[in-house]
């Protein structure tokens, strides 16, 4: 450490420029103000005896004199001490404890869950959370919501009154997982006490029907053996009845996400110009919702597109579909008055509940069907339909640094095995 005082500028501006090893020069007797020299950049720095600490007062280098140095550092230990804490807390910023369920629950939604989460994806739960908020108010205390003090009862009311009688069973599933995060989040940051979570346990509905309401039943492909189709010819005859309620994009809509075995979001956001017909398949870029490619992939521009074999029966339908829209960039449309606007995702859900499949058969639940189907009755091999499905297990791990297939012929021999499969058990193209 250098003993000579760096009382003044002008010593400041004599010192070498570069400096190769941090080093500490006292700007005052006896006053634990220094400079901090290290590289091209020199700061001042307080050095605290109790409970050691190097107090940051400024930096040098981007314009703080000596004489401001000085007084800043007098200024912090005369507040420390009248304080009677420790000057580091000098420069963290006086909080308002957070103690609404209003304030918790933002604060978690844009530091933890917004970053973490597609721009769908956290607008959809942003609207969500609004509309709960809006019911408990922006007064209540979040530990009014404990279990210890009813919480639980609280919270179950407030979703069977938002969600519930208004028919959205599946919001209210998708509420109730957004606000275990939030109360997770709030035990956690002792925002409430342990074990005092509301949400963490499935709530008994007063009166429903359970074997409906069960999030977990979502499909009908229990009922597909090695020698039975099970509920699918059925379900296939409700899809072609002339009864059933919707418009006909909305129901050529439907067909199409039975014969292309992907998420509805891809169904509702395809376009006409993804389909290659020279190669004949669909090609689903990356950042399409539905596909669910990871969102850091997605930004580094290495997420892999997916493609979907086109068959005979897809390309029959697709071209009575062309017929009504083929002049869209949408391959469904949406004649809602809007410009260039496609069915939302959640039509062929509403579609299914209204061809009276509620608690039977869901979109996503569709996913079953085709892979039970395919194990029971082909001799397919699993990564195949997992593959045309989207899911992309095969790219995790080790295998994943070094498996560059696309097995785009298999899968094209599943795609044409799994149109035939449902023309047979009673589809109408």
């Amino acid at each position: 450490m250098a003993s000579s005082l760096l009382n003044t500028d002008g010593k400041i501006k004599k010192l070498p420029k570069i400096h190769q090893q941090k080093k500490w020069y006292p700007v005052q007797p006896n006053s634990s103000l220094y400079l901090v020299a290290y590289g091209k950049q020199k700061r001042f720095v307080g050095k605290w005896k109790i409970k050691p600490f190097d107090v940051p007062i400024g930096s040098y280098t981007k314009g703080m004199k000596v004489d401001e140095a000085i007084s800043e550092w007098e200024k912090l230990k005369d507040w420390a001490k009248d304080k009677g804490v420790h000057p580091k807390k000098y420069y963290e910023p006086e909080e308002k404890p957070i103690k609404t369920l209003f304030e918790v629950a933002n604060k978690y939604f844009d530091e933890v869950y917004r970053p973490k989460n597609k721009e769908r994806t956290w607008k959809d739960r942003r609207n969500k959370l609004n509309q709960m908020l809006d019911y408990f108010g922006q007064d209540i205390l979040i530990t009014d919501l404990e279990i210890d003090k009813g919480g639980r009862e609280m919270i179950e009311t407030m979703l069977v009154k938002v969600f519930k009688n208004r028919g959205s069973h599946d919001q209210l599933i998708r509420c109730r997982q957004l606000l275990t995060r939030i109360f997770k989040y709030a035990e956690d940051y002792r925002f409430i006490g342990y074990r005092q979570n509301p949400v963490y346990n499935k709530f008994e509905w007063e009166g429903a029907d359970h074997k409906k309401l069960d999030p977990k039943i979502k499909s009908f492909a229990h009922t597909i053996t090695s020698k039975s189709w099970g509920k699918l010819p059925e379900f296939l005859k409700s899809i072609n009845s002339n009864n059933a309620k919707g418009n006909q994009i909305t129901n050529l809509a439907t067909k199409a996400h039975l014969l292309m075995c992907i998420r509805t979001g891809v169904i509702s956001h395809l376009e006409w110009s993804w389909f290659d017909a020279e190669e004949n398949m669909w090609i689903i870029p990356a950042e399409t919702p539905g596909l669910k490619r990871q969102k850091k992939k997605i930004n580094q521009g290495i997420a892999e597109d997916h493609i979907i074999p086109s068959t005979t029966q897809i390309n029959s339908l697709m071209n009575q579909v062309r017929s009504i829209t083929g002049w869209q960039k949408y391959v469904f449309y949406s004649f809602n008055g809007k410009k260039d606007s496609h069915l939302g995702e959640e039509t062929i859900n509403d579609h299914l509940r209204n061809l009276g499949w509620k608690g039977q058969q869901s979109a996503h639940g569709w996913r079953d069907v085709i892979t039970t189907s395919a194990l029971e009755h082909s001799d397919i091999d699993y990564e195949i339909v997992d593959r045309q499905l989207g899911r992309m297990d095969h790219k995790q791990g080790t295998r994943g640094h070094y498996d560059q297939s696309t097995l785009i012929a298999k899968r094209r021999n599943f795609m044409e095995w799994w149109s035939k499969t449902l023309v047979d058990q009673g589809l109408k193209i």
